[in-house]
Parts: structure tokens; sequence; C-alpha cells
């Protein structure tokens, strides 16, 4: 299935849930005070000298908290205060707040070092794992029914898509997972990134979460859209902002395909980084999860499957952290496979019963395939005869081709280079049409798709 596609396709977004409020106390956030402390001093480290503001977006808490921080590491000879055409501390100290500089003294770059030894993690403060896991199970899609209207205008511009509606629309508001399988070419993907424009509530994402002595980082702007700048607003009025911890984004829409591993389902770092990563799962939380091209990763079917068990029964999902320690996040997320096999082939019924929606994706019929071949010409600005169309359908009966959605773009896409190059007018003719066929391909006309 395959459409133009549209940026006016995304309905208008609200919270599904009242902002997380400003913590007014450093217990107030939620966390053991050693980890704030040591987050402060990394960023001194990065910034070099940074006024009591610049301090209190980085850490994304008020500036009072950053204040009664930097007081307590002052205390301990760690932090030394600068300020233009001033010197000493009992000069700088009779000056704005605003004027003030902090920095690093010896003693602080030593203890930052060490900091950055036992979590190299830095950013807005975490929130603590209780606050994750009840704002997740807030934002619960099933506690906010997406209506047909709702899917039918996230699959507007999907060709075909009409008995998919009511399917689709239970199979989200469900929570359940689901499996897309049918044949390469039949629109599987493409309407698994659809799926998205149906929600229309937005949803709040910690940039860290802190759980059992480790800080693991969740937002990430490869996956997440924010839709807000709360975390840079620059005001002093908690009515006016919310938890700085927390980004309003979109929900999730993550989608891998043959390059999936077990390692991106787990909590872990790479080399070059040695912060603590967010597996998939949990970046997806309040999203959708997409599978695709299942059968073609790496990693055995059965070795997949099976880790996703007990997450789609119970609804939680249990991680281990690098020292060892166990905890659980809720797993709460629309979890799709995508699969050109047949589904006897890559589960057996046990697992197959746990998936509660299976939907197979069909051909298009003649008609609707002729009204998307015809809908992409125009957008390419091209033009074509009904002894074309003629042609084309021809070619599809004696290749014995089915009327899958992928191929008008890619075939009309190779009429309008051909037509480019050889400098014709704009008339795709059977002649190029046959051209484009035999280009796109291959002499049996099927293991092109």
């Amino acid at each position: 299935m395959n459409a133009i596609t549209s940026a006016e396709n995304k309905p208008q977004l609200s919270p599904q849930m009242d902002p997380p409020s400003v913590p007014t106390s450093l217990g107030g956030l939620g966390i053991p005070q050693v980890v704030l402390e040591n987050l402060l001093l990394k960023h001194l480290s990065h910034e070099t000298k940074v006024d009591l503001l610049g301090l209190s977006q980085l850490m994304g808490i008020s500036t009072q908290l950053v204040q009664e921080l930097l007081n307590i590491l002052r205390k301990r000879s760690l932090i030394e205060v600068y300020q233009p055409h001033t010197e000493g501390y009992a000069q700088a100290e009779k000056l704005s707040t605003s004027h003030i500089l902090y920095g690093l003294s010896g003693q602080g770059l030593q203890e930052a070092e060490l900091a950055f030894l036992k979590d190299a993690y830095i950013g807005p403060a975490p929130v603590s794992l209780s606050d994750y896991n009840h704002v997740v199970t807030m934002q619960d899609i099933r506690r906010n029914n997406i209506s047909y209207n709702n899917v039918v205008h996230a699959l507007s511009g999907v060709y075909g898509s009409e008995y998919m509606v009511p399917v689709l629309g239970p199979a989200l508001n469900s929570g359940r997972a689901l499996l897309l399988y049918g044949n390469s070419g039949t629109g599987k993907s493409y309407v698994a990134a659809q799926l998205l424009n149906a929600f229309d509530t937005s949803v709040y994402i910690p940039y860290s979460v802190y759980a059992s002595g480790s800080v693991i980082k969740v937002f990430s702007e490869l996956h997440h859209t924010r839709l807000d700048n709360n975390s840079s607003a620059q005001t002093i009025s908690f009515s006016e902002q919310y938890d700085r911890r927390w980004a309003l984004c979109e929900r999730p829409n993550i989608q891998v395909g043959g390059e999936l591993t077990m390692d991106m389902l787990e909590i872990n770092h790479s080399e070059s980084n040695r912060v603590w990563m967010a597996p998939l799962q949990m970046l997806a939380n309040n999203g959708l999860l997409i599978i695709d091209d299942l059968g073609r990763q790496t990693i055995p079917v059965d070795t997949l499957l099976n880790r996703w068990i007990v997450p789609m029964e119970y609804n939680v999902d249990y991680l281990v952290l690098p020292n060892g320690q166990q905890f659980s996040i809720p797993f709460v997320l629309t979890l799709a496979f995508s699969t050109n096999l047949s589904p006897l082939e890559i589960a057996d019924p046990a697992f197959l019963r746990r998936l509660g929606y299976k939907i197979e994706f069909q051909p298009l019929v003649e008609e609707t395939y002729l009204e998307l071949f015809a809908s992409l010409i125009e957008t390419y600005e091209l033009s074509m005869s009904s002894l074309t169309t003629e042609h084309l359908l021809l070619l599809h009966r004696q290749f014995k081709v089915p009327f899958y959605p992928c191929i008008p773009k890619d075939i009309v896409g190779i009429c309008k280079d051909i037509i480019k190059f050889e400098g014709r007018d704009s008339e795709v003719t059977a002649n190029v049409l046959e051209a484009s066929w035999r280009l796109y391909f291959t002499s049996d006309g099927l293991e092109g798709i």
C-alpha cells in the first residue's frame, strides 16, 4: 500500500496526563543527593565557568535547588566563584547572582573525574524509577480510546486501506501485539509507519531514569520528537513550566529490521560512549515498536520471540543493570511484527496465541491499483494514455505479477528517469513503460520486488 505522504497527516496532539510538577526540594527529586552532586560536578567540568541560570538549564532543576547543591559542594572546597572585574569570594557574594560564575577547584576537578568514572551520563537530572513507572502507566494508550476517524485520518493517503481500518483500530486500542504478514511489496512496513498518526495524544518522556545505582539515558533525538521548549524556557515561575527533567513528545515510533540484535533489547553502552542506554522497548514505551522483516535478523527467530513472551503476557519487562541488579518497568507499547513469511513459519501456536491480532496484507484490486498509478503519474508531472494503461495491465497478466502497491512508485520513477535522460516529452508511452518494467523486474518478471 503506497500513498502520497503529507505533512498534514498528523492530528493535533494534547498531553494524555497532567504535566509532572516542578520539584521544590532536593528530596522531591526522588533520587540520592550524591547523584545530583556528581552530575553538577560533571557539568561544571564540561562548562568550565557557568552562571546559576545556565546550570539550572543544564540540570533541568530550579535555580534554588542548584544553589543548594553549589553551597554543599562549596563547603567541601570543590567550587570556585568568579565575577568579572572583581576578586575574592567576599566581593563576589555582594553582587547579583546572575553575574556570578561557578567553576571547579583543583580538588573539584579530581572529584569530577571520579564522578565520570562511576557514571558517564551528563544531561538533565534523572527521574526516579517509581516516577517513571507511574507516568508510563498513566500514558497507556488504552486509557485514551482511538476513534474510527483517527484511524481513517492516519491511513487517509493509503490506497486500498478501507478494509484495514476496522481491524487496525481495535488492534491499537487493545495494546496487544500485532503480526502484519503478507508478500513483499504489499505495504506492511509503510502502513506500520503510518499507525502513529492515529494517536492524538502526546506523552512525557524522561531524559534519564535512576535505578538501583545507575543512570539510564532514555530520551533520544533519533527516536523522540520534542513538541515544546520547556527544557530551555527562561522563566522563574513554576506555574509556567513543568518538571524540566521530562520532555513533551510525540508518541515514539521506532522501527528496526535486519539490524536488530539481542543487545539492543538490554541496557548497554558502546565502546565510544560509556553512558548506559535504555533498550529499544524502553525507548518505545507509550508508543510503537515495529520489528520489520521478521526472519531476516542474524539472531534466531525463536530467540527473539521468546524474549517477548513475558512482557506481552504481563505488560512488564525485566531488565538487568551493569551492577547485576534487576528491576522491572512497564511494557506499555504496541509491539508490531512485520514479515513476508507465513505465521506458522515464524512461531509455534503458543506464541501466535499471544499475538492478539494477525493481519494479512493482500495485493490491491485492479481499480485501486490503477488509481494509485494515475495519482503518481500526476505527481511526477507526466501523462499516460488509456492505451498505455492497457499495456500496463497486459504486462501484469503476461508475467503473472499481482497488483502490489509498491510497484507504481518505482515504475513511474524509472519512467521519469528515462524521459528526462532521452529528452522526451512528458508522456509515458508503451515503449517507455515496458523499458521501465524490464529494468525494474528480473527476466521472470517477479524477483525485482
